[in-house]
């Protein structure tokens, strides 16, 4: 199933998507999961268990123009839209921010894979998502969750 919603994009992120998706020939849909992977693959860098939710900033702290924006429209898998609110708590900042902070810190890199990659290996590109899992527990009343984004070494501890 898949979910449209939008989100606002600073100028400077939705050109350099737009530059990226013609050398790919990918969606930008799809190199937003792309770079928002990468950004998974690092989360410990952006991991925040307190405060309020930072959203991208209005002003330019140098010249105190605003920042230009649109708002753009995105369709998303579940699995995929899901995904990117469990980073909104997580690294407590709006997903509008989370993904211009990996555009700007992974698209170079994800755009350097895609292009120098045989196309047998583009797989883990088009399901960057199969293997996020949640399990909810009650424990004397009291809910307890856990999210696994990824398949842990030892799957015993998916178990205990």
């Amino acid at each position: 199933m898949f979910i449209r919603t939008t989100y606002v994009m600073r100028t400077e992120v939705l050109q350099l998507l737009l530059k990226a998706q013609e050398k790919t020939k990918l969606s930008m849909e799809q190199l937003l999961s792309h770079v928002m992977r990468k950004m998974r693959n690092h989360y410990t860098a952006y991991l925040q268990d307190d405060g309020r939710i930072q959203y991208q900033k209005r002003y330019d702290e140098t010249t105190q123009l605003p920042i230009p924006k649109v708002r753009v429209k995105v369709k998303f898998i579940e699995s995929e839209y899901n995904y990117f609110q469990e980073m909104r708590y997580f690294f407590r900042r709006s997903i509008s921010l989370v993904m211009a902070i990996a555009v700007f810190r992974y698209l170079d890199e994800v755009l350097e894979e895609i292009l120098n990659s045989d196309n047998t290996d583009l797989h883990e590109y088009f399901y960057p998502y199969e293997n996020r899992a949640k399990s909810i527990k009650c424990t004397e009343n009291v809910p307890t969750f856990k999210i696994w984004w990824g398949i842990p070494w030892n799957l015993e501890l998916l178990f205990t």
